[in-house]
């Protein structure tokens, strides 16, 4: 499943070789959100780790998909409440077996997660 432009939607990203960082917005109405939870949505954490391997995969402008997560550590909760969201994407290996990245999530006020994953190149 993707969440670009579904659950999540990216306002702005600055470009480097090494790497890209995003502004984003989460969408409170995603279907997600009623079922996680009603009255008090927050974003599940696998949802967090999908949108990091959509972000690698746009940051890298091919398609990646998740091989490994070396390390994910969820430090907050993410609530969809207009909350400005960024998330930093390094990549810290990208050859012909895989790119390895870290990715950072956090609000102006709180670090909300980061990962470690392995992802593997889909063929074109």
């Amino acid at each position: 499943m993707n969440f670009l432009n579904k659950l999540f939607f990216i306002d702005a990203a600055t470009r480097s070789q090494e790497r890209t960082s995003y502004a984003l917005r989460l969408n409170p109405g995603h279907i997600i959100y009623q079922a996680h939870f009603p009255g008090e949505p927050i974003t599940p954490g696998v949802c967090i780790l999908q949108m990091g391997v959509e972000l690698l995969s746009d940051a890298l402008g091919r398609e990646v998909e998740l091989k490994e997560a070396k390390s994910v550590k969820f430090l907050n909760i993410l609530r969809p409440d207009g909350t400005p969201l960024s998330a930093d994407v390094c990549i810290q290996v990208d050859n012909e077996e895989g790119v390895k990245a870290q990715i950072v999530f956090s609000t102006p006020e709180n670090l909300i997660a980061k990962l470690s994953i392995l992802c593997r190149n889909l063929a074109k």
